[in-house]
């Protein structure tokens, strides 16, 4: 805004995190504008930009910012980390006079040029790809190694192994206090907590509701299916993860028990899985489907799903399905494999694509691998092979 000649004194930032402030009364907004316009009366007629930060614990914040709206010259940015700030629970003076956007931890071009190495410059192709030198190639492929391991959370990128996990397990249990536990009146806070680690650790893998009630009741944790169902929903509510169910038009037949779920950052799965430096598929897995989530973010919900089917007595399944599942259009099919190295492997991927291709009369499909890139010519059209560090940075 500085460089499109906003002076300074036209912008008012406020952060609400402030222990100082507390108790919140609905008194407390009119107080910091009124401090504002005293401090830099002239601005009043010039109009204004106000950041308020965290705002969503304070009584009536939406009525008093609707007023503002309507009498002064303001334009408004409110963010929020709290759960009580999706869209759809913005007070109703706001509908349909906000714009609402979502921030995720950082994606993979911004973890590159966070680390010092700017991309912006790179030249493309006739085709529109982007033509790396042999040492940025090298660059993104040591960036992406750190990126499916420390993950995109900028507080993380400093730390040494065992603080960022530390930390990362914090952000975590706070959220589950705050934004699910607490808003939600959860009475067994053990089982949620429990359930949490276990979906997180669970990333780019199915997810058995039915299972894990059985498995923490062995433990002595009394839960049922239900109230696991209603405990997955409030962690997507509250950002910690996203559950991926089956593309189908009939949405009653997407039954919670065999819904994938993905953390919302791979770090985030790093932290809670005991095992997650073998599993590598995993971590890539779970970063492909934030990158497919970013993209979709301006697009209805379920835009992004996975698909298993029979075709000639096989089964089959793709690992991501682009598209509107209402209306059965397939836009993007897409794999996700560390290595094709293996021919068993090779062609259980191909063959699925393969398959789903002709389903939905599409004639492309991707499988995003490791380090590997090929162009497969298949019957239905073509199959491309991509290595992670080119397909998060273009796709």
């Amino acid at each position: 805004m500085r460089d499109a000649g906003v002076s300074e004194d036209r912008m008012l930032y406020f952060n609400f995190e402030d222990e100082r402030l507390k108790p919140f009364t609905p008194q407390l907004l009119q107080d910091v504008i009124d401090s504002y316009f005293e401090l830099y009366p002239d601005v009043r007629e010039q109009g204004v930009y106000l950041f308020f930060d965290e705002i969503q614990e304070v009584p009536d914040w939406g009525m008093f910012l609707r007023r503002l709206v309507d009498t002064m010259n303001v334009t408004m940015y409110v963010t929020g980390s709290s759960s009580k700030m999706l869209s759809r629970e913005v007070a109703t003076e706001f509908r349909g006079r906000s714009l609402p956007r979502e921030l995720f931890p950082m994606s993979f071009s911004e973890y590159m040029r966070f680390h010092g190495v700017d991309l912006s410059g790179v030249p493309v192709d006739m085709n529109g790809r982007r033509t790396f030198t042999s040492g940025e190639i090298a660059h993104l492929k040591h960036g992406l190694d750190g990126y499916l391991e420390r993950g995109g959370f900028i507080t993380v990128q400093g730390l040494g192994v065992p603080d960022a996990v530390a930390l990362l397990q914090e952000y975590a249990n706070r959220t589950l206090a705050s934004d699910v536990i607490d808003r939600y009146g959860i009475r067994n806070p053990v089982a949620a907590s429990a359930f949490l680690t276990q979906a997180l650790a669970s990333s780019g893998r199915e997810l058995s509701v039915n299972k894990t009630a059985n498995m923490l009741t062995s433990r002595g944790l009394r839960v049922s299916r239900g109230s696991l169902s209603a405990l997955l929903d409030y962690y997507e509510e509250a950002y910690l993860l996203f559950q991926v169910n089956e593309f189908s038009r009939a949405l009653a037949d997407n039954t919670r028990s065999s819904a994938k779920v993905y953390a919302i950052d791979q770090g985030m799965f790093n932290a809670f899985s005991k095992a997650s430096a073998l599993e590598r598929g995993q971590r890539l897995e779970t970063a492909v489907f934030l990158k497919l989530r970013r993209d979709a973010r301006l697009v209805r919900n379920g835009s992004v799903s996975r698909l298993l089917f029979q075709d000639g007595g096989n089964r089959h399944e793709v690992d991501f399905v682009v598209g509107d599942a209402i209306a059965m259009d397939v836009y993007h099919l897409i794999q996700v494999c560390w290595a094709l190295d293996d021919e068993k492997t090779r062609t259980r991927e191909i063959r699925a694509l393969q398959a789903a291709m002709r389903r939905f009369r599409v004639d492309s499909g991707v499988i995003v691998t490791a380090d590997y890139e090929e162009r497969i010519e298949v019957p239905e059209g073509s199959i491309d092979a991509i290595p992670a560090w080119r397909w998060l940075l273009d796709a």
